[in-house]
């Protein structure tokens, strides 16, 4: 297939995209390793207008200039076939003189897991056990939405991640758990030198040993990057925070995931799921997030834990302020508003070394539901 045409984009940055479409780039929403993300507007014929998101990679080298827009061009191609509430929709794919492509993406309003699990950790607060599992639980449809997805024509395409990381989950302040760059990480790989090194750095801490070994990654190893993911979430990182790239980088090839005597322990059957998706060997792991999210939705309905956008809402509007569309100073060291009192010790609670709060035992006799340290009925109305 061919590469797409070059478009240089007129003042204004308004871009033609063509069949009466244009594409208006407007102010910038965050910069990552290698792309720079934009919000923006698509606008077609007959003054019809949508909010997108604009991903604007770094320009690419003469040399590997074809390789890597190709790579990406596959990945828009390939991407743009999925649709599944929990994965980033495509909408466009270009590329902009001098050799800077670029991907028109669904908005998504709101914060990456990556920040929020950062916010949380500078205050030495952890996410409460059930949110961690919903965050968890949506990650793994997303993961087995792309895989089971359908070309035009018809033909499973098997889509994996490759690359997943805290900062590819993104946490919308409506509630939603959405993944995104299916399969952009390939990119990084076909360039070269300060690109390559770069992302490398960036990932390793989540990559699967064969991954991180060379070899081709498979479904298997989407499931080892959500395990990491998962174990952050509820237990912590899979290397200390002192750890330097090289080292971190040793350890991942072997399947090293550090523990720590301080570690809190998830109940039994969330170890037993953590333990097969971090397995070393990719034929003892679960086959893939299919099956991993059945193991998470069984321990879900068992733990009761339903739908927790409302509770993930709230989650976002304590760490980053009620209004959604401020940004968050990172320099600040205090939440806004402060979580509820015995979130920390959720874990003691749910292994019985601790009496449940008086909110949590009213709950538990009425039948209503407890997620993320609150009950519904209060959780509804804050968030």
């Amino acid at each position: 297939m061919p590469l797409p045409t070059p478009l240089i984009p007129p003042p204004a940055n308004h871009i033609p995209l063509g069949e009466g479409r244009s594409l208006r780039v407007c102010a910038q929403l965050g910069r990552g390793t290698g792309a720079t993300v934009y919000r923006g507007a698509c606008e077609a014929r007959f003054g019809v207008q949508r909010e997108v998101a604009v991903k604007v990679f770094d320009i690419i080298a003469s040399d590997e200039q074809d390789a890597v827009t190709s790579t990406l061009a596959t990945a828009a191609r390939r991407s743009a076939c999925v649709r599944h509430p929990n994965v980033v929709r495509i909408e466009d794919f270009g590329v902009f003189e001098p050799a800077q492509p670029f991907m028109v993406l669904e908005l998504v309003e709101g914060r990456t897991l990556a920040r929020l699990l950062g916010r949380l950790a500078r205050r030495s607060e952890r996410l409460p056990l059930d949110l961690a599992l919903f965050i968890g639980l949506e990650v793994a449809e997303g993961l087995e939405g792309a895989r089971v997805a359908v070309s035009p024509e018809g033909t499973r395409l098997g889509m994996t991640h490759g690359e997943l990381a805290a900062s590819d989950v993104l946490l919308s302040w409506h509630g939603e758990v959405k993944v995104g760059d299916f399969g952009v990480g390939a990119a990084s790989r076909t360039a070269s030198g300060v690109r390559f090194i770069g992302g490398m750095a960036q990932r390793v801490r989540v990559l699967a040993p064969e991954v991180a070994r060379g070899k081709p990654g498979d479904a298997r190893s989407d499931v080892f990057s959500l395990g990491v993911l998962l174990r952050e979430m509820l237990v912590g990182p899979r290397f200390p925070s002192f750890t330097g790239d090289s080292q971190a980088l040793a350890w991942a090839r072997e399947g090293v995931v550090h523990q720590s005597i301080f570690e809190p322990q998830p109940p039994p059957l969330l170890r037993a799921v953590l333990t097969r998706s971090l397995e070393r060997d990719p034929a003892r792991r679960y086959p893939h997030a299919g099956a991993l999210a059945l193991e998470l939705r069984r321990a879900a309905l068992g733990m009761g834990v339903g739908d927790g956008r409302t509770f993930l809402r709230a989650a976002l509007a304590r760490a980053f302020g009620e209004d959604g569309a401020r940004d968050d100073d990172e320099t600040t060291g205090e939440l806004r508003v402060p979580f509820p009192p015995g979130v920390i010790d959720r874990f003691a609670r749910l292994r019985g070394e601790a009496p449940p709060e008086p909110a949590a035992a009213e709950a538990l006799k009425s039948g209503t539901q407890l997620v993320g340290g609150l009950v519904v009925e209060d959780a509804v109305e804050e968030g």
